[in-house]
């Protein structure tokens, strides 16, 4: 772990396992933002890279790049993102999750067209 105390990032590096209540992170590397308030870090954003999976409650995600934003509990994947939402999954070029509505939102770009499978009971 190497913690960069002017820029306010905190790196680690390997086979990177993070937990915060419901939300999990596994990554070769994890950049996390914080600020600091009244003498405490709080976390603000993070940002996984390689290899991430990531699971909080019904969600569940790989891709190769992932951002976190804490404030909006809003989760951007990039770098050939699949999500599933219980058996449901899609795909696409950058897939945005907003865990608050419990809703996802998925961008194509061109030659890489969104692909969803839906599956009833």
């Amino acid at each position: 772990m190497e913690v960069l105390e002017q820029e306010k990032i905190a790196v680690f590096s390997g086979k990177v396992k993070a937990r915060k209540g419901d939300l999990r992170i596994w990554a070769d590397r994890l950049y996390v933002y914080y600020r600091t308030v009244k003498g405490k870090r709080e976390v603000v954003k993070l940002i996984a890279l390689g290899n991430v999976r990531i699971e909080k409650g019904p969600w569940r995600s790989l891709s190769g790049k992932a951002v976190y934003f804490r404030k909006d509990d809003r989760l951007v994947l990039e770098d050939h993102p699949r999500v599933w939402h219980g058996k449901d999954e899609v795909r696409g070029a950058v897939v945005i999750i907003y865990f608050r509505d419990d809703r996802s939102e998925v961008l194509s770009r061109p030659g890489q067209p969104v692909e969803a499978y839906v599956y009833t009971d």
